[in-house]
């Protein structure tokens, strides 16, 4: 990873819902450097020339292996090294998402020891990594699950 400090890292986050209005959370790998063992949604970072939603896309099939439809972008996060590790800002994109393909299932071993679906209201008393503890409350406060 490029630990410059001249300008912030791009993320994007799915926050996938099924049809009984759960979302899916990943639980961080102990061994990651940042946030261990802490719930998060699917996401990462954008990759240079790649569009936001290749990426959440992308970021979704090589963590939990299904493809999503990507429905609505819900505004952006700005996070001012307030990682565990200084190392650089973050700007967070998240998107709400439904599966159209596949089963998730942990893909990455070494960043996902598990996956499950969560009543939005019950992952707000989650120890939920970086600020999407803050987009799920945005959600659920808006309406839009």
């Amino acid at each position: 990873m490029n630990t410059n400090k001249d300008h912030p890292w791009v993320g994007v986050d799915a926050i996938i819902l099924n049809d009984m209005g759960r979302i899916l959370l990943e639980k961080r790998a102990s061994t990651m450097d940042t946030y261990p063992g802490c719930w998060c949604l699917p996401g990462g970072w954008m990759e240079w020339g790649e569009k936001v939603e290749d990426a959440v896309k992308r970021e979704v099939r090589e963590e939990i292996g299904v493809e999503i439809e990507v429905i609505k972008f819900i505004g952006q996060y700005f996070d001012t090294n307030n990682l565990p590790i200084k190392k650089h800002s973050r700007i967070a994109l998240p998107h709400i998402c439904k599966i159209v393909s596949g089963v998730p299932k942990v893909n990455q071993i070494e960043e996902v020891e598990e996956i499950k679906w969560i009543d939005p209201n019950e992952a707000l008393n989650l120890d939920i990594a970086y600020d999407q503890k803050d987009m799920i409350r945005y959600v659920v406060d808006n309406g839009l699950i």
